[in-house]
């Protein structure tokens, strides 16, 4: 009888102490793991891509009157990353609701650079700039420079970037930009 009862008194031991054992056993093995195989920090979104979530590619490109600007000249400012060429269309509809979207917010720390896909003579940028009445920043990539960065198989394409210099959004084809839920969308951005 002893026997029995001291069987049983070492089986509910075991029962009662046999998670904690295998707790243990799996923590230890946690660690020993950790040791050998130290995590690796996830640089992956610290980056540049063009992807939402990382930091935009940088670049920098002339603009209209010759000077050189590019995203750094935005810094802490929510950027609206607009491609578009001269012969397309549906960039040249876009154009007006771009400039509606910059007179709203650009007090507000918002800006819409445009960037002219535009290859050769810079004449018809110029001319179509100025018979809009375009106000914000028009950069040319006839080189392809910030296109390689920024590829895209549609145009019109835009970029949305935020005050972090972070991609936040893509969108490709057009859009209107002087939309009641852009303009709420981009509150949110400048806001914070």
């Amino acid at each position: 009888m002893k026997s029995t009862v001291l069987k049983e008194s070492n089986s509910t031991h075991l029962k009662k102490h046999g998670l904690l054992y295998l707790l243990l056993v799996v923590v230890l093995a946690v660690i020993a793991y950790r040791i050998q195989f130290p995590p690796i920090q996830n640089t992956a979104l610290n980056q540049e891509k063009s992807e939402v979530g990382h930091p935009a590619p940088g670049f920098t490109l002339r603009n209209l009157q010759g000077n050189l600007e590019g995203l750094v000249d935005y810094k802490d400012k929510v950027i609206v990353l607009n491609f578009w060429a001269t012969w397309c269309a549906p960039c040249l509809e876009e154009m007006p609701a771009f400039e509606k979207l910059y007179r709203r917010y650009r007090s507000q720390g918002l800006t819409v650079l445009a960037v002219s896909l535009d290859k050769g003579n810079t004449s018809k940028v110029k001319d179509f700039v100025d018979k809009n009445n375009l106000t914000f920043p028009v950069l040319i990539d006839s080189d392809g420079v910030a296109e390689k960065l920024y590829p895209s198989f549609t145009i019109p394409f835009t970029y949305v970037i935020d005050k972090e210099g972070r991609v936040a959004a893509r969108v490709d084809g057009a859009k209107n930009w002087a939309s009641d839920e852009t303009f709420a969308a981009l509150d949110i951005l400048i806001k914070g």
